[in-house]
């Protein structure tokens, strides 16, 4: 009784050390969350904020958008460094001003390569084009 004891035991360690292991892989990568556009292309700081411009990665299967007009759905993957995004989907609504929407979804498609540093994720293009966003939930 004492030995299948320590077995047991045993086997609740290796195991509770294997799941640590994987928690502290995925907050390495933690991209699984709301961002911030903060940089991208010509466009301000402040105009991305005014459109409260984010993109949406907390669905590991679907991103979601929105650059201040309608709502825009992607497939994506990731893998170590890299990511794909497939071609999106969109709510029709139309507005006045939709330069960043139109821009935003021509260029999500060509995405891949990601770097999460801290609170900020930097996706990069195939061209070298890049976008920087910061963690919604970062103060």
């Amino acid at each position: 009784m004492k030995n299948l004891s320590i077995i047991i035991l045993a086997s609740i360690f290796v195991l509770s050390c294997s799941c640590k292991k994987h928690v502290s892989e995925a907050d390495n990568q933690n991209i699984n969350r709301v961002w911030m556009l903060v940089s991208f292309k010509n466009y301000t700081k402040d105009d991305l904020v005014k459109k409260n411009a984010f993109l949406d990665l907390t669905n590991s299967e679907r991103a979601s958008a929105k650059m201040g007009c309608n709502n825009l759905s992607f497939g994506y993957k990731i893998s170590e460094n890299t990511t794909t995004f497939s071609q999106g989907i969109a709510t029709r609504m139309y507005c006045q001003d939709m330069n960043l929407e139109n821009d935003f979804s021509k260029e999500i498609t060509t995405i891949t390569n990601f770097k999460v540093e801290g609170h900020k994720l930097t996706l990069t293009s195939s061209k070298g084009e890049k976008m920087e966003f910061v963690a919604q939930d970062w103060d």
